[in-house]
């Protein structure tokens, strides 16, 4: 997995963002897509997968609102999806075509 310096450095503050701002509410964050598997365009966008744990379920839209926010100052392009543990694992056990891709590309950044 190649990411820009610009797409390195966002992924670096948003870890450090949700750290010092949610401590505790993200159990995973993982890269999957294009860019996991080598395959990114120039155009591409870094996908990424937050798993949060289930007491902080009401947190997933302020979450991902801290990655865009930090974002729109950047040349980096996410699209941040947020899941509880809960749901993750019912689209495991659903047999979730998503969630087959997702793990089986997925670089796990936290």
């Amino acid at each position: 997995m190649k990411l820009t310096p610009e797409e390195q450095a966002w992924l670096d503050a948003y870890c450090k963002a949700l750290e010092e701002m949610y401590p505790g509410a993200v159990q995973r964050i993982v890269i999957y897509g294009s860019k996991a598997r080598g395959e990114a365009r120039p155009e591409s966008d870094l996908d990424i997968l937050l798993i949060v744990h289930n007491a902080y379920a009401h947190l997933k839209r302020e979450l991902r609102r801290t990655g865009y926010l930090l974002a729109a100052t950047s040349d980096a392009l996410p699209s941040i999806l947020a899941y509880t543990e809960e749901e993750w694992d019912s689209r495991r056990e659903s047999g979730s075509s998503f969630y087959r891709v997702v793990e089986r590309d997925a670089v796990r950044v936290l």
